[in-house]
């Protein structure tokens, strides 16, 4: 059985403690983010999304870019540290179409460690995920003991589900992932107060569901799509929040599951949206996570 030192960027929404927990490098790629050019510190999500929801961080402000190459050395002088001699480091990284930037810069970095250390394995792995999506991916592939790990990763990214809805779109508007009709649909959806039912499917982009579903509705839409959708009895959930003015409808998306399905305590997680995401998503971003049968 060939052994594995994975591990990710900081858009895989796990914290420290948990990447620990599930045996992945602690140490992970990290990105820079700046507020109308003024640097912004991000490791610290609960402090973060205090400031946001004081209106520090109006949309559009908000920028983040790949820390650059002397960062991904530092994470990769880390990964060897942790790893046997016979060990495959392996990067298992954002998706390219949500962070192409952070991506290739690791790859560059890989590349070059590959001719530093020709006797060493190094694997990227496409997760084809983002977000609380990434950390649930990354806890599946951390428990894989076979010996072709990429062809288990290449599978399993497309079962990751990945729903999303925001009470504030005008963010996502701005971050440039969507044309003029959609980010002007996304601006009058939030006037009218909807949050819409988003997805991002494993080989294209976020994209948003055409029916329209008020309040607490969507929420039961998703527990629905959860029951008739997810792998086994025994899969986990991870759900992602924002702002603590989520948080309510987190919990009440927990509740809801509980009602309805055998879920146990141990089964649902909740985490932040991590900031790197939600400079993107804004604080007002709920988020649903799990494996499903088919494919995405």
């Amino acid at each position: 059985m060939k052994k594995y030192v994975i591990f990710s960027d900081l858009t895989c929404d796990l914290t420290r403690e948990e990447r620990i927990k599930y045996g992945i490098l602690p140490e992970v790629f990290t990105q820079n983010m700046d507020c109308a050019g003024k640097p912004v510190p991000h490791i610290d999500a609960e402090a973060f999304y205090k400031h946001f929801d004081n209106g520090e961080y109006p949309a559009g402000a908000l920028k983040t870019s790949s820390a650059g190459m002397e960062e991904a050395y530092r994470v990769l002088d880390s990964a060897l540290d942790h790893a046997d001699d016979d060990a495959i480091i392996v990067y298992a990284g954002v998706s390219p179409y949500m962070s192409s930037g952070t991506v290739n810069t690791m790859l560059l970095a890989i590349n070059d460690y590959q001719d530093k250390y020709p006797n060493r394995e190094f694997v990227y792995i496409d997760t084809q995920c983002i977000s609380n999506g990434q950390a649930t991916f990354l806890e599946y592939l951390a428990k894989y003991d076979g010996d072709d790990i990429e062809t288990y990763a290449h599978d399993l990214g497309k079962h990751i589900v990945h729903l999303f809805t925001e009470r504030d779109l005008t963010y996502s508007a701005e971050s440039g992932r969507f044309n003029s009709l959609e980010r002007f649909a996304m601006r009058a959806l939030s006037k009218l107060h909807i949050s819409p039912w988003m997805y991002f499917p494993s080989n294209d982009k976020l994209s948003i569901e055409k029916q329209i579903y008020r309040g607490d509705k969507l929420l039961t839409e998703w527990v629905n799509y959860f029951i008739e959708n997810v792998a086994d009895d025994n899969e986990f959930v991870r759900i992602g929040y924002g702002g603590e003015a989520e948080l309510p409808r987190a919990e009440k998306l927990i509740r809801k599951l509980k009602e309805r399905t055998d879920l146990t305590d141990e089964q649902i997680q909740l985490a932040h949206v991590s900031p790197i995401v939600g400079a993107h998503t804004g604080s007002t971003v709920l988020s649903f996570f799990f494996k499903q049968k088919g494919e995405r």
